[in-house]
């Protein structure tokens, strides 16, 4: 007697005739990927099976997904890629992206943790860590919010990697720093005249909400959104008139892939 189905799985463990067994169903697995396309300014989500049993798998498998297995479906939300615009010519690699909802209470988490920070230096927010914009605080420096920071900082680096095809990320001791632009109080700094940073790649994380302040910003960022330049770009803060803007800011150095270099190398 065969002691197996046409399927290859020993009778009594094929659940289910028409569709399979459930060794084959867990074949069918989505793998989620996420697809960046810079040239067109959008991020996808892309799904494909791979199962060599791919004539079973159903048209609406997403729902039945995310039904039965609520895990992995929380799961594939977090790793939903956000939208992407493309800020200016594509050739600049300027773009603007949204955190994730699960990680924007924690900015104001770190922006309330920096002014208790400040409360208790003799200039408060005037630190001249950057000469220029005169009021940053390093995250590293408050207790506990490095901690809290480090969510972001691994989503900022990640995309980083996608977007720029970076194989290895860094930043120094300082980074990230959040940056205070205010036009109230005696320590007044509303933006700062135009440069360029001496780094690879610079993120600049909005904190504030929009109803924070008046002006500012050579590129509109709402709460929780955040751009990504190229550090030799030569860009400017442009003043706010009311209200106090803060942004998280991480500068980046920035190691490309060695099939990326050999390529630019062939074509020069």
């Amino acid at each position: 007697m065969n002691d197996f189905n046409a399927c290859g799985c020993r009778r009594g463990l094929c659940r289910e005739a028409k569709s399979g067994c459930e060794h084959h169903r867990r074949l069918r697995d989505v793998e989620v990927r996420t697809v960046m396309r810079p040239s067109s300014g959008i991020a996808t989500i892309n799904q494909n099976s791979q199962s060599k049993t791919s004539s079973h798998i159903r048209k609406d498998y997403s729902k039945k997904y995310t039904t039965q297995y609520p895990t992995q479906a929380q799961r594939v939300h977090y790793h939903e890629p956000v939208p992407v615009k493309v800020i200016g010519h594509p050739s600049l690699k300027i773009y603007k992206f949204q955190l994730p909802p699960h990680l924007l209470h924690l900015l104001d988490h770190i922006v309330n943790g920096c002014d208790d920070y400040a409360a208790t230096l003799p200039g408060g927010w005037m630190t001249y860590l950057y000469s220029l914009t005169k009021q940053d605080i390093a995250v590293r420096d408050v207790p506990g919010m490095y901690k809290a920071a480090t969510p972001i900082i691994s989503y900022v680096k990640s995309t980083i990697k996608r977007m720029y095809n970076a194989e290895h990320v860094k930043i120094d001791r300082n980074q990230p720093h959040v940056l205070r632009y205010s036009a109230e109080g005696g320590c007044k700094h509303t933006g700062v005249e135009l440069h360029h940073d001496k780094c690879s790649l610079t993120a600049n994380i909005m904190m504030s909400r929009s109803n924070a302040y008046v002006g500012g910003a050579t590129v509109k960022l709402e709460f929780g959104e955040f751009l990504i330049h190229p550090g030799n770009l030569v860009h400017a803060g442009v003043d706010i008139i009311q209200g106090t803007r803060t942004l998280m800011i991480l500068f980046t150095h920035v190691e490309e892939r060695v099939e990326s270099r050999s390529v630019e190398n062939t074509t020069l």
